[in-house]
């Protein structure tokens, strides 16, 4: 992550003109300090910025949700083993993501936390400085339908499509959720999901595998080879892998949905904990 470098040195004026010698070997670390100091403020607060620029375009389902890893309270479920497991990998692999290049799957029934532990990573995510971004895949699908009958929801729309693009990481909820239920999936004759989402979904996963346009001809450029993914995701859904395929295609869901078991979180055996969590 880079930053306009502005010119924040002080003025040495200021200090000679009090009878101070800058050139002096303890005035001189002290005055060096300083504008060390006043970069590092402006570098910071530009990364606050510029998160705060990415998270306040997420998109929710029914109003935003707050949770942490300190809100995880495995001694509050019937697996309480399981739940500690989870919660202790969803913690790692957002440590891993720091400085990785991973994809995240969560998987399981409705009300079973997977969104909980995803909002948690993405709480850690920011905090190390990475610009996070929810998406409600069914607010999504419904966006998509305004975008026609309103012109606000279009820009919306192309406002969010560009940072699902390239934000740091991007949390796609309920993958799946708009394809309809299990058995129309894998009925014979099934088409997939509404064209124009099919066609958004790949664009979105291309760029966060590949990268965008612009990091590509960059790389180009410069004769170098981007680690993929570029950016990366964590999904959740209530879907099998091969539901998922069927529903936006299997270009797109190879490029999302990890199949590597050390980055997948199966919510096996978990209660729904919705009511508890106000999810």
């Amino acid at each position: 992550m880079s930053f306009m470098k502005l010119d924040l040195n002080l003025d040495p004026a200021i200090f000679t003109e009090h009878g101070v010698d800058i050139h002096g070997s303890i005035a001189k670390k002290r005055f060096e300090e300083r504008n060390k100091q006043m970069e590092r403020k402006y570098n910071q607060q530009a990364i606050r910025n510029r998160q705060k620029l990415v998270w306040d375009k997420s998109l929710w389902g029914s109003g935003e949700i707050e949770f942490t890893f300190a809100d995880w309270k495995p001694d509050d479920r019937q697996n309480k083993a399981k739940a500690r497991s989870l919660g202790n990998k969803a913690f790692k692999l957002a440590k891993e993501m720091v400085n990785g290049h991973l994809n995240v799957a969560m998987s399981g029934l409705a009300g079973v936390g997977k969104t909980s532990l995803a909002l948690a990573m993405a709480n850690a995510l920011k905090d190390s400085g990475k610009t996070v971004l929810f998406v409600s895949v069914i607010a999504l699908s419904e966006l998509l339908s305004e975008q026609y009958d309103y012109q606000d929801r279009k820009e919306r729309l192309q406002s969010l499509r560009k940072t699902m693009c390239s934000c740091d990481v991007l949390i796609l909820d309920d993958l799946g959720a708009d394809g309809g239920s299990v058995d129309k999936v894998m009925t014979n004759g099934y088409t997939g999901a509404r064209k124009d989402m099919q066609t958004l979904m790949f664009e979105v996963a291309n760029c966060r595998y590949e990268g965008t346009k612009d990091e590509r001809k960059k790389a180009r450029e410069n004769h170098k080879k981007l680690v993929k993914p570029v950016h990366q995701t964590i999904i959740t859904t209530n879907n099998l892998t091969k539901e998922l395929k069927k529903i936006y295609g299997e270009r797109t869901i190879s490029r999302l949905v990890t199949q590597d078991p050390n980055h997948r979180l199966a919510f096996n055996d978990m209660e729904d904990m919705r009511v508890k969590e106000g999810i």
